[in-house]
């Protein structure tokens, strides 16, 4: 594999995360209330990406996305998991008591809510299958090449991520106040909706 391969692959997978999805919504939603949420986030994420990575390399991502029965129930679900997500967020916006209070953080709790809302998307599966086959070299050993692309797409991702925690836990300080935490509920909820909506029509 050559190094011009691994460059254009690695801009691909900046596009991609650039790119707003569930998962930047997921993030950025923790990572405005405090830097340390939204590390746990993106580390929730990553995480589901590396279970992506191993499903691609056993085959069995391949199986899912090529049987419709199998698709469409990761993206029925999938979908109903993001929509939850936006509900929650919006609920708590309209009935969240008094939003001046200082949450209580639950590191594992936005862990496995960023970590299912990447692992339920089939688009994240659909990458390994689809996007990344691409780049391989069919004159050489496909499992290595594949190894190195999954973990230079979630090396990359690891930088992506903390810049973007960075930069948006700065709003951490304007969330204290009740009126902005509502608006980010309602924002990051309907957007969440949204996407659970816009995934179900994925074909």
């Amino acid at each position: 594999m050559s190094a011009g391969t691994l460059a254009l692959f690695a801009g691909v997978v900046m596009v991609a995360y650039v790119i707003p999805g569930p998962d930047w919504v997921v993030i950025l939603r923790h990572s405005a209330r405090s830097r340390r949420a939204g590390l746990v986030a993106a580390a929730g994420v990553q995480c589901g990406l590396v279970v992506h990575l191993a499903a691609a390399a056993f085959g069995v991502s391949t199986v899912l996305l090529h049987s419709s029965v199998a698709f469409t129930m990761l993206k029925i679900v999938g979908a109903a998991y993001l929509v939850y997500l936006g509900a929650h967020a919006l609920w708590r916006s309209w009935h969240g008591g008094d939003s001046r209070m200082p949450e209580k953080p639950l590191p594992k709790r936005m862990f496995r809510q960023a970590f299912l809302s990447n692992v339920l998307n089939p688009k994240a599966a659909l990458f390994f299958v689809s996007v990344l086959p691409q780049f391989v070299d069919p004159a050489d050993a496909a499992a290595p090449q594949v190894l190195t692309l999954g973990l230079l797409d979630i090396g990359l991702g690891v930088l992506w991520w903390g810049l973007f925690v960075l930069l948006t836990a700065r709003l951490s300080g304007l969330m204290r106040e009740s009126g902005p935490r509502k608006v980010l509920d309602r924002v990051t909820g309907t957007a969440l909706v949204g996407l659970g909506g816009a995934l179900v029509a994925t074909s």
